[in-house]
């Protein structure tokens, strides 16, 4: 029988070529599905939402389409994430198989290991069924703006800029960054849901008239819903109390409500134009 000289060299490079092969197949089943994903994310962005709400001026958005899609952007990172492990472990078992690694029983193994592990890991445990939780019930999403704390105390305030099932990443305002433990949140404070509170306080000196203040006030916003750039993100009638009366002057507290993420504008805006609107009428700031 002849000899094929060229068996050893094809042999050789066999080995080489089906670990290649599988590295390239994951690849591209890693990158199919996250088109799947992304594809599925854009159709259902252009979903139509709701709006509910009495009046024209004072529907309150809910479903608003900024919020569905920071939340689309969120599992759609998380699901990115997941295909990338789950078909990653998948190959690389396939080349250990291949290189002639017995994979049942490293299997069953790291299936000892892992219950060994949990209880040493049970930190890491918390922030995965923490960070769960926090997608399914939409606490926050990719670009709100929230204050993350513990008891008592608050870690960081910021805009978020990723979540994972582990770590939430948010960007203060001063531009650091910061990287917070899903497991170690117990409290958080969203500015970016449903609708937010624009608030201004004024101190005006103790003889004067309250009715008249209150009255500027009003206009004042009037004038400012009646404006293109703020007449989307204010959503309610204003509120003007008295706050506080003392020796010193009455604080007067004016509050609306506003579209997530618009209260900062509108109240400085409101700041801004009340201090020219009381010179006008004679009110006197203290």
């Amino acid at each position: 029988m002849p000899i094929d000289a060229d068996a050893p060299v094809a042999q050789a490079f066999a080995l080489p070529l089906r670990i290649a092969i599988i590295a390239l197949v994951a690849v591209a089943v890693t990158l199919l599905l996250r088109f799947v994903v992304s594809r599925v994310i854009r159709r259902l962005s252009r979903i139509p939402t709701k709006q509910f709400g009495a009046g024209e001026n004072a529907k309150i958005v809910l479903g608003d389409p900024n919020r569905v899609g920071q939340r689309l952007q969120t599992f759609q990172s998380v699901l990115n994430s997941t295909i990338a492990i789950v078909v990653g472990s998948v190959a690389v078992l396939m080349i250990l198989s291949e290189v002639g690694v017995q994979v049942a029983p490293l299997l069953a193994s790291a299936g000892v290991v892992g219950v060994a592990l949990a209880f040493g890991a049970q930190s890491l445990v918390r922030d995965v069924i923490s960070g769960v939780f926090m997608l399914v019930e939409d606490q926050y999403g990719v670009g709100d703006w929230v204050e993350l704390g513990a008891t008592g105390t608050v870690m960081a305030a910021g805009t978020v800029e990723r979540v994972a099932l582990r770590i939430t990443t948010i960007r203060d305002d001063d531009g650091r960054v910061w990287h917070i433990r899903n497991g170690e949140i117990m409290r958080v404070a969203n500015e970016s849901q449903g609708w937010s509170h624009a608030v201004a306080q004024v101190q005006v000196q103790p003889r004067t008239e309250i009715t008249a203040a209150r009255d500027v006030m009003l206009s004042v916003t009037e004038l400012l819903r009646s404006e293109e750039p703020y007449r989307d993100a204010i959503l309610d009638d204003p509120e003007v109390r008295v706050e506080e009366i003392s020796g010193a002057g009455i604080t007067l507290r004016w509050s609306v409500r506003t579209r997530p993420g618009q209260q900062w504008r509108v109240a400085s805006a409101m700041r801004r134009r009340l201090t020219t609107a009381f010179a006008e009428h004679g009110i006197e700031l203290v």
